[in-house]
């Protein structure tokens, strides 16, 4: 009986061992459209609404004199489809119109995932935030890329800020303007009507100024 106990134990234990396993997520509510229902631990996988999708469309969508009502989960999921359509064309009614900056591809492949994947409502948050030599191109870009160039570019500097570029960004974080928007410290918040740079982003951008802006 004891052989037999170790032989079954043993054939766990490879069996464990060897397999491959699903992300670990955990999901609350009932998948309502009134808020954040869902919550899943983030993995390279998964796009996050909160994240990644919500900064997009508030970005490029929700500014005023726009879709003003594409600023939440609801109607950016009611929507979905059409935003993605818009943001694709090459000819035609676009979105954005001119002189906003259209999508990136990159951004446009992440609504086409987002769509793939459910139009879940992924509330994310980094259980690591990387701040270990901090650059534009790996750490600062990607922040500008999703919540402030949709805004601020070179077509169409909002409040003659742009942020579409190493040059540009850096210019903006030297005099000190960067910082005081991010964090509220006597400046409007930034990003305007649209979610607010995570802690984890802010410490990036507060690093990457002390330490030079590097590219």
């Amino acid at each position: 009986m004891k052989k037999r106990y170790l032989l079954i134990a043993s054939l766990l234990v490879i069996f464990f061992t060897t397999c491959k396993h699903e992300p670990i997520v955990t999901i609350k509510g009932n998948g309502s459209n009134n808020g954040p229902t869902v919550v899943v631990i983030p993995t390279n996988d998964s796009v996050c609404f909160n994240t990644q999708i919500l900064p997009i469309v508030v970005a490029s969508c929700a500014q005023s004199g726009c879709h003003t009502t594409l600023n939440n989960y609801a109607n950016i999921k009611l929507n979905a489809s059409t935003i993605l359509s818009y943001a694709s064309k090459t000819t035609g009614k676009v979105m954005p119109p001119k002189p906003q900056p259209r999508m990136d591809t990159a951004s446009i492949n992440l609504i086409k995932r987002w769509i793939k994947e459910g139009t879940l409502n992924r509330i994310c948050t980094a259980n690591v935030c990387d701040t270990a030599n901090v650059k534009y191109t790996t750490h600062i870009a990607p922040i500008m890329n999703i919540y402030c160039k949709g805004c601020h570019n070179t077509t169409n500097a909002g409040g003659s800020v742009n942020l579409d570029n190493y040059t540009s960004t850096k210019t903006c974080t030297t005099t000190g303007k960067m910082i005081c928007t991010i964090t509220a410290s006597g400046c409007a918040i930034m990003p305007k009507g649209g979610p607010s740079l995570s802690k984890c982003d802010i410490r990036k951008i507060q690093i990457w100024a002390a330490t030079g802006c590097l590219q």
